[in-house]
């Protein structure tokens, strides 16, 4: 085995792997809002000491926590990772050194809590202020001009005055930034089978803190036998992951390597949707993901859930230009556009006028932080679902695809399964196997041609690379090589007979390579009215019967006999109409508007001296 194959190999497995575990970056943040939460028997004491614990043990170099390497436009971010885990060491008096290394972080960046420029994680403008005014309830000496911090507290005000039904579910997913200021018995209504609060451990904590609420102790307890001292930023969400590895490994051309694992992850999903999973309905962009894969993938999923969004009954909705947002409206564009039945008209809504608006507006923001969502929206608007070819958009999705697993949402994340360098270099070595395979399949085809005396037949198009490409853009995996080259074989029969029929045959002719197909087992020597007719026949002849003799291999009967009889049957009609028409004949590059007004008397024409476009638009 060659080393480029043991690669490949290897990074397959690697693949595979990610199949069996869904890979998830713990939080900073949410872990310092679960230290938080007090004993429900000692309010003096924490209900998670083993949080504290990792707080102190996973401070970063610069003083602050959060994720390491951070982007720099992601500075918010680590401002509020970093305020709440020294809020939390504060809370339980402990760690003096650590909170005065996060402090002195906090002061060195606290400007970019103010900047436009960079990307604010979801709610950043109610809970950072929030936080700050939390820290000095605790005697925490921000290190925040008092100017500064009236210009956060005047933009909190600000924002949550814009407060209205349509937004009172987003406003309850940021309840810790509201503190006393939030109706928690109103956030409870929020509240999930598994007990937490839109699966954010750390709303989930806030609600503890303020309600002692034994459901969402044990949410945060489970999350904690799970994952050990720290936890994610949103748990559960394996079913999002799992489906975003298969969109991977679908939109990159490289789905067929993982076809038992892709099975098993939409069987799941496939369950889970006939069970009414609020992973799946409660939240918007993994229901339309789940609705398209399915269903592309040939699961019976109904789309009355993404209906119900298209009335206004969302779960909660994120503010305009934020990733998430982008990423949720993405999903809902892809889906509409999966639309089978009639019934189904009221999913156009959700590729109307707005949403297309709603997605270009977005474009500006999200690029801030991912240069390639901006791509990715441009992409969707400009080439639907239905006009795409599907080896085209594998290479286009390959030149755009981002290697940083990095998301955000109330902070920062990453998940391998999501995002993955394996990913990207297993479809580029595929997709040169492929072209090099396609390569020598068009050389044999131009070879073929040749030895069939195709290319003596001065009246037909020369459609050779435009039928091999039709099919090549769809069959394009290296097992469907003979697929490929009888499509394309055929395509080009379909179009020298086509032209014969149209302008290069005359009457005499036509009948006689119809009587010659008929008889199949003729003597071409003698029975051929024209050479032409002898290299047609011919041609079909052999391909027919290779055709058939390589059916016959894997369906185990013939099939010969049905495919002349769709030849009979596509010479005839021609012939019958040209005969009914008083021997028209097609003009030189004739328009539709030509083929629909024939003159009483056909004009004379010298099918020697006749050429034919070589364009698609006058093609098979």
């Amino acid at each position: 085995m060659s080393n480029n194959k043991q690669g490949s190999e290897r990074t397959k497995e690697r693949i595979k792997e990610l199949f069996n575990k869904v890979q998830f970056s713990v939080s900073s943040y949410d872990t310092a809002w679960v230290a938080l939460v007090p004993s429900p028997y000692s309010p003096e004491a924490p209900c998670f000491p083993e949080c504290i614990d990792w707080l102190l043990d996973n401070q970063l170099s610069d003083g602050s926590w959060g994720l390491p390497h951070l982007h720099p436009l992601l500075v918010k971010d680590a401002l509020s990772s970093t305020l709440a885990s020294v809020i939390a060491l504060k809370r339980w008096g402990v760690g003096e050194e650590h909170i005065e290394k996060g402090l002195h972080f906090i002061g060195l960046k606290i400007t970019s809590a103010a900047d436009e420029n960079q990307h604010s994680p979801l709610g950043f403008d109610i809970i950072f202020p929030g936080m700050v005014e939390y820290a000095k309830d605790l005697d925490l000496n921000i290190p925040c001009e008092q100017k500064d911090l009236n210009s956060m507290l005047h933009k909190r005000d600000l924002e949550i005055s814009s407060y209205s039904d349509e937004s009172k579910s987003y406003f309850a997913y940021i309840s810790e930034g509201l503190g006393k200021l939030q109706d928690w018995g109103t956030v409870m209504k929020y509240q999930r089978k598994n007990g937490s609060l839109f699966n954010s451990p750390s709303t989930t904590a806030a609600a503890c803190i303020h309600l002692q609420d034994a459901g969402c102790l044990d949410y945060l307890r489970s999350l904690l036998e799970k994952f050990g001292n720290a936890v994610p930023t949103v748990y559960p969400m394996d079913i999002y992951v799992r489906l975003c590895m298969v969109d991977n490994l679908e939109r990159l051309g490289i789905e067929r390597h993982f076809s038992q694992e892709i099975k098993s992850v939409l069987d799941d999903v496939y369950g889970c949707w006939l069970q009414g999973d609020e992973e799946i309905f409660l939240d918007i962009a993994t229901c339309a993901m789940a609705f398209r894969i399915l269903r592309l993938n040939g699961y019976d999923v109904s789309s009355d859930p993404l209906i119900q969004i298209t009335k206004g009954n969302l779960d909660y909705s994120f503010p305009a230009g934020h990733l998430k947002a982008i990423g949720t409206a993405l999903e809902l564009h892809r889906a509409s556009q999966i639309i089978f039945h009639s019934d189904e008209s009221a999913l156009e809504k959700l590729s109307s006028h707005f949403l297309k608006d709603k997605l270009s507006k977005s474009t500006i923001h999200a690029d801030r932080l991912n240069k390639y969502v901006s791509q990715e929206v441009n992409d969707a608007l400009k080439f639907p679902f239905h006009a795409n070819l599907e080896r085209v958009t594998n290479r286009r999705n390959i030149e755009h695809y981002n290697v940083d697993s990095t998301s955000i949402l109330k902070t920062s994340y990453r998940s391998s399964n999501i995002r993955n360098e394996d990913y990207v270099k297993l479809a580029v070595e595929d997709f040169n196997i492929c072209q090099s395979i396609h390569c020598e399949e068009l050389k044999y085809l131009e070879r073929w041609v040749l030895e069939n005396k195709l290319d003596k037949l001065k009246f037909a198009r020369q459609k050779l690379a435009y039928c091999y490409f039709s099919a090549a853009a769809t069959l394009f995996s290296p097992e469907l090589s003979e697929a490929r080259l009888s499509w394309a074989k055929n395509g080009v029969l379909t179009t020298v007979v086509d032209d014969f029929f149209d302008i290069g045959g005359s009457i005499e002719e036509l009948e006689n390579l119809i009587q010659l197909v008929e008889k199949w087992d003729v003597n071409v020597a003698i029975d051929c009215f024209s050479e032409d007719v002898r290299i047609i026949f011919s041609a079909l002849h052999s391909t027919i019967c290779e055709i058939g003799a390589k059916a016959f291999t894997f369906q185990g009967h013939s099939v010969t006999s049905h495919i002349i009889d769709i030849q009979i049957e596509s010479e005839s009609e021609p012939k019958q109409n040209r005969m009914e028409r008083a021997t028209p004949v097609r003009k030189p590059n004739a328009s539709t508007t030509d083929l629909l007004t024939w003159s009483e008397v056909p004009p004379a024409v010298d099918s020697a001296n006749v050429s034919r476009s070589n364009q698609p638009s006058d093609g098979i």
